[in-house]
């Protein structure tokens, strides 16, 4: 059944608080989140740009459809169709989390299967949406009828990584009674830093009908990925060069890019500048990165933390 559209924001970022009743900026508070608007060109319509200190009174809003369990439990046709009608018609937000890990984790054998591990990307993320760089065999979910893998039905698409990830390590994810060696510890953290990469790993080629994508990249700006190397600016630009070969978006939302030591001003620019330039101020140029993903007439917003308040 339908539910009220929600913000793009409080669906991608809700731990940042952007998406607000009150978006006024008073005098002398502290302007915290910046929210970068482009939308190209379509038809006789110039693209444009814009650069806030919020959203504005407009919402980026995203249609939502809630699945009544009554439905669910009729039979298996019902069962079907609403499931169908969930993925089709209303965004579906998955959240990385911790996830079990293998038994295996104290054994010498682990060190080198550390390939086949997803401590944070979790196998129930693996089941609903293919992944790239996903090495073991782990099936995809089919509607009840297995007509149809899940991801096929998607339209909008949000991937969340929770600010409270940033403190999982290793050593807090595993048992403190566990006897486990240090280079075993030292595997699952490397195992844990690939997976914050997770969204932008998704394969794209696949879910060529995605009209909405939502990406939560807020590790890229963050102290932790200077130290770790957990995602790298020239690992996201070939990855923005995949989307661009197969996805034909009317919304791309991406937060983090840009945040705190990545922040870049965008004053004096005009949307001719930010679709020719490939470089702002020594950083990439995004927008024309992932430019190529949108379709005419569709948006690109990037959305970030310019300090912590």
């Amino acid at each position: 059944m339908d539910a009220e559209p929600r913000c793009a924001l409080e669906l991608l970022v809700p731990d940042w608080n952007t998406c607000k009743l009150d978006h006024s900026i008073q005098e002398g508070s502290p302007q915290l989140t910046r929210v970068v608007t482009y939308t190209r060109e379509i038809g006789d319509q110039a693209s444009t740009f814009t650069a806030n200190l919020d959203h504005g009174d407009d919402h980026i809003l995203l249609p939502m459809r809630a699945l009544d369990h009554r439905v669910l439990t009729l039979n298996k046709w019902c069962c079907d169709e609403a499931i169908r009608r969930s993925f089709l018609e209303g965004a579906q937000v998955f959240k990385l989390e911790k996830d079990t890990l293998p038994r295996d984790i104290a054994e010498e054998g682990f060190v080198v299967q550390t390939d086949e591990t997803y401590p944070i990307r979790g196998r129930a993320l693996r089941k609903c949406l293919p992944f790239d760089d996903d090495l073991s065999v782990v099936g995809n979910q089919k509607t009840p009828f297995g007509n149809l893998y899940l991801f096929k039905l998607l339209r909008h698409l949000v991937i969340h990584s929770p600010l409270a990830l940033m403190e999982v390590s290793a050593r807090n994810m595993v048992d403190p009674e566990l006897d486990i060696s240090e280079e075993n510890l030292d595997a699952l953290d490397m195992a844990i830093d690939l997976d914050r990469a997770t969204p932008i790993w998704l394969s794209w080629s696949k879910m060529p009908q995605l009209k909405s994508v939502l990406l939560d990249l807020r590790i890229y700006s963050r102290d932790l990925n200077t130290d770790r190397g957990c995602i790298g600016k020239d690992e996201i630009i070939k990855r923005a060069q995949e989307m661009g070969r197969s996805l034909s978006l009317e919304l791309l939302v991406i937060a983090g890019l840009q945040s705190y030591d990545f922040a870049t001003s965008y004053e004096g620019y005009m949307a001719g500048d930010i679709e020719g330039l490939d470089e702002i101020n020594g950083e990439p140029n995004w927008i024309k990165i992932f430019r190529p993903a949108i379709r005419p007439g569709g948006r690109i917003i990037l959305v970030d933390r310019l300090a912590d308040g």
